[in-house]
């Protein structure tokens, strides 16, 4: 996998030479899910109903030592079922991969040059380069739970015409409880912040497009 920082186009570039179908997943991270089988109840059928040579399972998810593996479970499922894997992430990243590493089964890395951990930056909705460059490789994106990077993603991909999908979900309880202790900004609700902003959406005078 490459650990190095790329730039947009070079990742773009990658992609369009796979000419495949690119799904990228987003939800919740190092705090998990409450119920542990979401992420394969919803990814599962979607990624049935695809030719699994003609698709690309990408995420912007890194996980957390010590922590859950959260949407990037969605990775181990893809190759079962013969599928590609890809991750596109903050350069910041690089600095802290002792704790902060890609998932194992994720067959290409990408890292883009961008000091933010990715999602709006100011001035909103300012896109960050790895959420600019997401959006650029991305065909679709499914939304399990989530939270703030979760909800920017949505928004952004929502507001560029790009087929979105959202699915409930709880993050993990004991991992809330835990973080909570000892982090500055508590999570004061479990169902995550990507489940408000699929719902402002919704009223934003136009469904969703599905």
């Amino acid at each position: 996998m490459a650990c190095k920082i790329s730039s947009c186009q070079e990742i773009v570039d990658f992609f369009r030479k796979r000419n495949k179908w690119v799904i990228t997943f987003a939800g919740y991270g190092e705090l998990g899910y409450q119920q542990k089988d979401r992420v394969e109840q919803v990814a599962k059928p979607l990624l049935e109903a695809k030719n699994p040579k003609s698709v690309i399972v990408n995420t912007g998810t890194l996980l957390r030592t010590q922590g859950e593996e959260g949407i990037a479970v969605v990775y181990k499922l893809a190759l079962k079922m013969g599928i590609e894997t890809s991750g596109v992430h903050p350069g910041v990243a690089l600095s802290c991969t002792g704790t902060h590493p890609p998932s194992p089964f994720e067959q290409h890395s990408f890292y883009v040059h961008d000091s933010s951990w990715g999602g709006f930056i100011e001035p909103y909705p300012t896109l960050s380069p790895t959420l600019k460059t997401m959006l650029a490789v991305s065909d679709e994106l499914v939304v399990i739970g989530g939270g703030k990077h979760a909800a920017d993603e949505l928004e952004a991909f929502y507001r560029h015409g790009k087929k979105v999908s959202y699915f409930p979900a709880e993050m993990n309880h004991q991992s809330v409880q835990a973080w909570n202790q000892v982090a500055s900004e508590k999570v004061e609700d479990l169902r995550g912040a990507a489940f408000h902003r699929w719902h402002m959406l919704c009223m934003d005078g136009q469904k969703p497009r599905l």
